[in-house]
């Protein structure tokens, strides 16, 4: 009797199927019941106690991916741009950062919001820019977002390549918000014929200028030049000189030097070696190569009127 139960035992086991269980198969499936159970829970939260909690936390990308789960999240990354900023997301859609796939006409749309809802159109008689808005509310210019609609024109990111669209919303940046950065980026422009523009050189002095009454130390030094060698501007050494004097007080290396050469040349002042070292010598301490030369060729006057020579010399 025994050994029939055990012979029929063997059978039914030989004759038994086994399942085939992918690895990792039970590990996965506790997994995924752990991933429900805590969306479930986080389903369960109140909604608005969870939207802070998703908008708070979560960076733009995750934002993104969440907005797509369920219908009452769908305002996600919007509500997140309105909290946090829409420049931040702009950014991230334009560089494809903090999670975000590139998405540059999508920034520039964020971008446009930003810059007030306005349209910018040139004046056909006199060339200058004016503004237009769509809405009724008082308009507040962004300065940021308007030059970055005009790098999206310049560079063709977003929408289509408009070089003059460009540079009309960069002069709207500069003549209505006030901004000293554009009026140096459209002198540049100007200047070297960037993005295709026809090369004028006083245009180009005439925004250096603007920057430079603003307090853009580049562009001081900048227009300087433009005085000097009467280029776009009449040549004028007195305005070349009070240009790379507020440039050089304002910490730019170069025009120290120029200012050094202006006293050594007696361009439009008494001609003064001892001055011209003393400014070869402060841009020497900012590193400048050019002035260590010139104040090795002046060694007899600048051993006197600058203490310690030697030392700055042998750097």
């Amino acid at each position: 009797m025994t050994s029939t139960i055990n012979n029929n035992e063997q059978m039914s086991t030989s004759t038994m199927k086994i399942p085939n269980v992918e690895t990792l198969y039970f590990t996965n499936r506790q997994q995924e019941q752990c991933e429900n159970s805590s969306f479930s829970q986080l389903s369960n939260l109140p909604a608005e106690l969870l939207h802070m909690c998703l908008v708070e936390y979560s960076d733009w990308g995750e934002l993104a991916k969440i907005s797509n789960v369920q219908s009452s999240w769908s305002t996600l990354l919007r509500d997140a741009a309105e909290k946090e900023g829409k420049w931040e997301l702009a950014e991230a859609m334009l560089h494809g950062t903090n999670g975000m796939a590139t998405n540059p006409a999508g920034a520039l749309t964020l971008y446009r919001e930003l810059a007030g809802d306005i349209v910018v159109s040139e004046n056909e008689e006199d060339g200058s820019i004016k503004i237009v808005t769509n809405n009724d509310t008082t308009t507040s210019l962004s300065a940021p977002a308007m030059k970055r609609i005009s790098q999206c024109y310049l560079e063709g990111m977003g929408v289509e390549t408009d070089t003059a669209e460009g540079v009309r919303w960069l002069s709207a940046a500069h003549e209505h918000a006030s901004d000293i950065e554009a009026a140096h980026d459209l002198a540049l422009i100007y200047e070297y014929g960037k993005h295709d523009v026809e090369i004028d050189v006083y245009r180009a002095a005439d925004y250096f200028l603007k920057a430079a009454e603003g307090g853009h130390v580049e562009a001081m030094a900048e227009y300087a030049m433009c005085c000097e060698l009467g280029a776009g501007t009449d040549q004028d050494d007195t305005a070349a000189l009070d240009w790379y004097m507020k440039a050089a007080n304002a910490g730019h290396v170069t025009a120290k030097y120029s200012v050094a050469e202006i006293f050594e040349e007696a361009r439009g002042v008494p001609q003064s070696d001892s001055e011209a070292c003393l400014w070869y010598y402060r841009a020497a301490v900012c590193g400048d190569e050019d002035s260590k030369k010139a104040l090795r060729r002046l060694y007899d006057v600048a051993r006197i009127v600058i203490p310690g020579l030697a030392t700055i010399l042998e750097d």
